[in-house]
């Protein structure tokens, strides 16, 4: 299956003579999708880890490409080295017009990528994001939203395998959990050691298996220090650390207008939902924040507008559990629920108020129902993702 990114690679950067540099969570496929890009040409794959290209690309970068044919390039883990983005730099300044290059990385090229500017005006990033309902080589642009309706992966799936390639086209739940349980252990015990030294394992082990009990719910540092037993600074720290290396990600209140709404504690979700089978509704809500999330960033990354996630919530606790800006302005409102058909009092309120674009409640049963004077529909998870990227 074509991945949504392809086409807008090629089109895109590739086509203005720009490097794209494509991060995103550890095994979410970025490699194979930089190498489809190569087509026939899969010589001009170059990978860090690879001794002989290492030490070639230590020596003189352009000189460890010279047996590259036509074509992009794909650098993969370049940013292992430590001077990589000068070394990329120079590479570019020589023979950026006649060489497309694409560098492909884990968490840490997006981390690194952010530490100065000596690639500034010479790359567009992308961000990758795992298999969504709607996955296509021909995404859907935001002012087509919500006009699509097939399903390229069904929902159901993901929910039992998750959206990650390995464990969703191997089609079996047991491998699904074993793959799940081997790639926290991968970030334990080897990614984090990259970006903070961590001395108790065992105390940080305990705290990743508490983080998806706070799925859905205002992240609370002070109530994870306190069952780990750590200090606030340092759970805290683990948290971020975490974030950085894509186990999980946080959505934060919007605020704007609204009166006595809450401006504090975000929400966490994970990138893999596995480890939330044993409880529907988190799943689902979670499922539901990386289909959104994927498309806010599809659509910022493509020069499409600006997209950000966020929630809203009150001080008396009425709270719709997803809202998308556009460009700053609220332009989609998302309510998840399990069997509620008729829109809940929260999200007709919120709906009045801030009048966006789209208002969505969200149910387990295949319905599409419009309510016409509140303005909002309410639907299935799948039929709603259908409509996104």
């Amino acid at each position: 299956m074509e991945r949504y990114l392809t086409k807008t690679i090629s089109y895109d950067a590739l086509a203005d003579v720009k490097m794209a540099l494509i991060s995103g969570p550890r095994q979410v496929g970025k490699t194979t999708l930089a190498r489809t890009l190569l087509l026939d040409q899969q010589r001009n794959y170059f990978n860090w880890d690879d001794d002989d290209f290492k030490v070639a690309w230590s020596r003189h970068p352009l000189l460890a490409l010279a047996n590259r044919g036509p074509g992009p390039v794909v650098l993969d883990e370049i940013h292992k080295d430590r001077r990589w983005k000068s070394r990329l730099k120079g590479v570019y300044d020589k023979s950026g017009a006649d060489l497309p290059i694409l560098v492909t990385g884990s968490a840490k090229l997006d981390i690194f990528r952010k530490g100065g500017d000596s690639l500034m005006g010479r790359y567009i990033p992308y961000r990758l994001a795992p298999f969504s309902v709607a996955e296509s080589g021909e995404p859907i642009a935001p002012d087509e939203a919500f006009t699509r309706t097939k399903v390229n992966v069904p929902w159901a799936d993901l929910t039992k395998l998750s959206g990650f390639p390995e464990p969703l086209f191997k089609g079996s739940e047991a491998k699904a959990k074993r793959w799940s349980r081997l790639r926290l252990e991968r970030l334990i015990h080897e990614d984090i050691r990259d970006i903070r030294a961590v001395n108790d394992l065992q105390a940080l082990t305990v705290l990743m298996q508490l983080l998806p009990k706070q799925v859905g719910s205002l992240l609370s540092i002070n109530s994870l220090r306190q069952d780990v037993g750590v200090a606030y600074g340092t759970a805290y720290a683990w948290v971020n650390a975490l974030e950085l290396l894509y186990h999980h990600f946080v959505v934060r209140p919007y605020a704007g207008k609204l009166s006595r709404a809450l401006k504090a504690e975000p929400k966490i979700y994970l990138f893999d939902t596995l480890p939330l089978q044993d409880n529907p509704g988190a799943l689902r809500e979670n499922l539901l924040a990386l289909h959104l999330r994927k498309a806010c960033q599809f659509w910022t990354d493509s020069a499409a507008g600006e997209f950000d996630l966020r929630f809203i919530r009150n001080k008396e606790k009425q709270e719709v559990d997803f809202c998308v800006l556009r460009d700053g302005k609220v332009w989609l409102l998302v309510e998840c629920k399990s069997g509620a058909k008729t829109p809940t009092p929260a999200l007709i309120k919120f709906t009045e108020a801030l009048k966006p674009t789209f208002s969505f409640q969200l149910v387990s049963q295949p319905v599409d129902s419009a309510y016409a004077a509140y303005g909002i529909r309410v639907c299935s998870y799948e039929r709603f993702c259908a409509g996104l990227v």
